[in-house]
């Protein structure tokens, strides 16, 4: 899974003890970025993700797909969920890869979030070249800072002038990808 290669990462479900979370194949993604119910901030973050993917390869889509949550128990979608880049399309180049969230507000203050990026985080930690997960909150924004804390994020960085937090989840042990582990 180098930078050259064209390995298909397959769309998978994940499954909790309450959700399953389910990412958008390429057409109903398409579908989703034109559907006139969502509101604003569902397409911008959509249209933002589909600018993303467009500049990797077609066979990292399931980096970018964003992943609907529904609760298991009635199947009613609470929000969503995704990753917003691939580990080889990482800025910093150390294989971390970042997710951004977003629930329903009727469905906050359950656990669902904490829930889900918890499953999200266990499955891009078990890919090849990722070094760890990073976040970025909005100090507005105190319920998804818990969400990461129990997660087991650290703040790592602050801008004032953004008024905007970064959190990072790195795995006790793990290294940074090397250039060579990158590119083989």
């Amino acid at each position: 899974m180098g930078l050259f290669s064209k390995t298909l990462i397959p769309l998978e479900p994940i499954e909790t003890a309450r959700l399953r979370i389910v990412p958008l194949t390429r057409g109903e993604f398409d579908a989703a970025l034109r559907d006139p119910l969502r509101d604003e901030e569902f397409h911008a973050a959509m249209e933002e993700l589909d600018e993303r993917a467009r500049h990797d390869s077609p066979a990292r889509f399931a980096w970018y797909s964003n992943r609907m949550i529904y609760r298991k128990e009635d199947n009613v979608c609470i929000g969503s969920i995704a990753c917003m880049n691939s580990p080889e399309k990482d800025p910093d180049k150390l294989g971390l890869v970042e997710i951004g969230y977003s629930t329903d507000e009727a469905f906050r203050c359950h656990g669902y979030m904490t829930e889900a990026v918890g499953a999200l985080c266990d499955w891009i930690l078990a890919q090849k070249k990722v070094y760890g997960v990073i976040a970025g909150v909005m100090d507005d924004n105190p319920a998804s800072c818990r969400v990461l804390e129990k997660n087991g994020f650290v703040m790592t960085d602050h801008s004032e002038t953004l008024s905007l937090q970064v959190w990072k989840k790195l795995p006790a042990g793990r290294r940074p990808i090397t250039f060579f582990e990158r590119i083989f």
